[in-house]
């Protein structure tokens, strides 16, 4: 019988808001280790900011981020740093320092966070470039790269430290049809194999049905999540009229004049 897999990440009860506006409420979901979790939902409905949260970036107004069972939000300062070291982050964009080779931004946080000698960190950047398909450009520079390429690297860079947990925001965003899909079989390469959990948001329909196991959800007006689950579920089961719409990429009906 094969082993139920365990939560990596637990939400609960989350309220995410600054000063007097709340922004999201009653937010709670689980992420089971392994699985490509995929947060969506229209725009301004707070799905990179509730990532940021669950990176650490913002602390919440209320509720717990556990991450393999320890709390992000009321961990202390030495406690939360080896919580945040589990996790790796692809920002919008990739985000490379542009003055630094790419082996140099994949090296960087083995700089920050290890003691490895110098031929140590080279060594692991290399490996992380060569699973990402970048070896042979470890000498570039960013700006000498195609967008796929830096999203690769980005990617790359987010797995220095051997992450159990890798966020992705808007991984596909600016990218063509074939890198993009080229993208998420580099996501799904690196998934299995390494056992390695993905959370990404977005909100690109291919990409979400090609990889994803499971999605949550968030809507701007009811600031919660209105739906869980695979793709296909809510495609084909999904009561709610704006998920509907979304999955179906439907226009809502205006009001006769």
């Amino acid at each position: 019988m094969d082993q139920k897999p365990q939560p990596i990440v637990q939400v609960e009860n989350l309220v995410i808001g600054y000063g007097d506006e709340v922004i999201l409420k009653d937010i709670s979901f689980h992420i089971d280790e392994g699985e490509i979790f995929v947060i969506l939902g229209g725009s301004g409905c707070g799905k990179t900011t509730l990532m940021k949260h669950m990176i650490g970036l913002h602390r919440p107004l209320s509720g717990k981020i556990l991450l393999e069972g320890e709390d992000l939000v009321t961990a202390d300062d030495k406690k939360r740093q080896l919580l945040l070291n589990r996790m790796g982050v692809m920002y919008q964009g990739g985000a490379l320092f542009g003055s630094m080779t790419l082996l140099e931004n994949v090296r960087l946080p083995l700089e920050e966070f290890t003691t490895l000698p110098l031929s140590a960190m080279n060594l692991v950047a290399r490996q992380k470039l060569k699973q990402v398909g970048l070896e042979p450009y470890a000498h570039l520079l960013p700006s000498e790269l195609s967008g796929g390429m830096k999203k690769r690297a980005a990617i790359a860079r987010a797995m220095a430290l051997d992450p159990r947990i890798i966020f992705l925001d808007e991984p596909s965003a600016g990218l063509d049809p074939i890198t993009s899909a080229e993208l998420d079989r580099l996501i799904l390469s690196l998934a299995r194999p390494f056992h390695i959990t993905f959370v990404m948001v977005s909100h690109e329909l291919p990409s979400i049905f090609a990889i994803a196991d499971r999605v949550i959800m968030l809507d701007k007006q009811t600031k919660t999540i209105i739906a869980e689950g695979s793709p296909l579920e809510l495609k084909t089961h999904s009561q709610n009229p704006w998920v509907h719409r979304f999955f179906h990429r439907e226009i809502a009906a205006s009001n006769p004049s």
